[in-house]
């Protein structure tokens, strides 16, 4: 067999799969606790604990990083690299408040200052008034934008299935 052939046989040992999936959640920047909770929100059908308990053990190299796993959180991954590009360009406004704020598309964002250097995050759907659930504090402003753009990803599902709900009625 050729040198070529072999690098494209290659299989990844359990041990090079858990490092790269704990590189992706770094790089996500996302906690065990908000990566549960969107699995949650897309339709994982497990309990929140459960949801938690597996990617903590995953995480920790006790389980191997499931199939399903690690496509989820490549493609949350490159929905961030997606998103951070479209959105390179935003102008933040700091506000007399402290406040960091922005108008994006529908949607009113704003960072609030906590305490510790830590960031709240809230967007508001300007036509429907909608607010989307808070996300955690953040740990920093750079954070909190990334968080706000998630978010805004995430808004923009819901109020279509909200949408879709209403129609349904």
């Amino acid at each position: 067999m050729t040198e070529a052939a072999n690098i494209f046989d290659y299989q990844p040992t359990p041990e090079e799969i858990t490092e790269a999936f704990r590189s992706d959640l770094n790089e996500l920047e996302e906690t065990a606790v908000e990566l549960a909770k969107r699995m949650q929100d897309m339709g994982d059908h497990r309990s929140f604990s459960a949801i938690l308990r597996s990617i903590q053990r995953m995480a920790a190299g006790d389980t191997g990083v499931s199939g399903e796993m690690r496509v989820i959180v490549r493609a949350l991954l490159r929905q961030q690299r997606r998103r951070e590009k479209k959105y390179a360009g935003i102008q933040w406004q700091r506000q007399s408040n402290g406040t960091v704020s922005t108008v994006l598309e529908d949607f009113s964002i704003d960072l609030y200052p906590k305490s510790k250097g830590r960031w709240l995050v809230h967007l508001v759907h300007i036509p429907t008034k909608y607010s989307p659930s808070w996300p955690a504090w953040q740990d920093n402003l750079e954070a909190a934008k990334r968080k706000a753009l998630t978010c805004l990803d995430d808004a923009y599902i819901q109020l279509d299935e909200l949408e879709r709900q209403r129609e349904a009625a």
